[in-house]
């Protein structure tokens, strides 16, 4: 039975095109707002969408920051799940509160408004207003003001976050909108990127992956990651679950395995080592570096006890992306 329409933003990145593999999976239409028209055949090819592309439309945004961007977007539509922001990379010039703050803040501003413009009921907006580590971060840290500046990108990206947050937060207050918003906030995501098929791209900073996989590949990481991870697929699941009307709104969930005290990213060679003994004596796993863990202690547990699932551990987490890897490196050499 067909669910109903969802607008995904964001969704070739990593966390948005698992969330839109899924939603069709549930007997959802997605509508993918993308800013270019090449995504359309990616989207439409990759493995886990060619049974659904009857049930995938497009509509083509190519500035966040522009007031009415999602506008035409939102017609028709019964959900929104917002994905869409910028991530650090070699493409963000400086400053970065041009290419990385206000596009985050401004884009989740344009979809609230958009939807709270539309003549259609909305269920749910489930609003991922933040991500990766600094939506963990987005719970503790102070909020900048508008003065800030950085030359460290990451930085900027923490802040994206928060400021997306709170913009989120502001729009509850100040507006009363007509449907609810659900923010989802995980911690490192990690698993298999389908959209990423060569071994260069998977081991690469394109994803949070490039976290896990520093003990394993490149000498690691010379600084201490905070020890919270969560697998790519309770992420995509829960941004869906969150779509059922019975799930209370104006709410956030955070999300991360391990538990309170989670987990060491040098268990990561651990696991390989068990879980993938013939890649590493033929030295495709060198398993040559090493990073320091921080604990952060962090309850995530109230997604697991609304949604009725349980996290999966991080040795999941790392056979998924090293599995992937090591599939797309046989297939290179073929």
């Amino acid at each position: 039975m067909t669910q109903g329409l969802i607008l995904i933003t964001g969704g070739t990145g990593f966390v948005g095109y698992a969330c839109v593999a899924r939603a069709l999976h549930q007997g959802y239409r997605v509508r993918l707002a993308i800013r270019n028209e090449s995504d359309v055949e990616e989207i439409k090819t990759a493995p886990s969408c060619r049974p659904y592309t009857s049930a995938i439309e497009f509509t083509v945004v190519k500035d966040i920051c522009q007031e009415d961007a999602f506008n035409e977007a939102m017609k028709d539509v019964s959900y929104v799940i917002h994905v869409a922001s910028p991530t650090p990379g070699p493409d963000k010039a400086e400053p970065f509160r041009d290419s990385i703050v206000k596009p985050a803040v401004s884009g989740t501003v344009n979809v609230l408004q958009a939807a709270a413009k539309s003549p259609r009921w909305f269920d749910n907006l489930s609003d991922r207003a933040a991500g990766l580590t600094s939506k963990l971060e987005t719970t503790l840290a102070p909020v900048p003001d508008d003065s800030f500046a950085t030359k460290d990108i990451y930085a900027a990206y923490h802040t994206s976050k928060v400021l997306a947050y709170k913009a989120t937060q502001d729009f509850i207050r100040d507006t009363k909108p007509h449907f609810t918003i659900i923010s989802i906030m995980p911690s490192f995501v990690i698993g298999k990127h389908e959209l990423l098929t060569t071994p260069e791209d998977i081991i690469s900073p394109k994803t949070s992956n490039w976290v896990p996989l520093g003990p394993i590949f490149d000498g690691g990481i010379p600084f201490p990651m905070p020890g919270t991870a969560v697998h790519i697929d309770d992420v995509a699941n829960i941004h869906i679950a969150a779509l059922d009307p019975k799930i209370d709104g104006n709410q956030d969930f955070v999300l991360n395995a391990g538990g309170i005290e989670g987990m060491q990213w040098n268990d990561a060679k651990e696991i390989v080592k068990r879980r993938f003994p013939e890649a590493v004596d033929k030295g495709l796993l060198p398993l040559n570096g090493s990073t320091e863990t921080k604990l952060m202690k962090i309850d995530a547990s109230k997604a697991e006890r609304v949604f009725n699932f349980s996290y999966k551990d991080f040795e999941e987490q790392i056979v998924s992306v090293v599995g992937h890897y090591l599939g797309a490196l046989e297939r290179s050499n073929q």
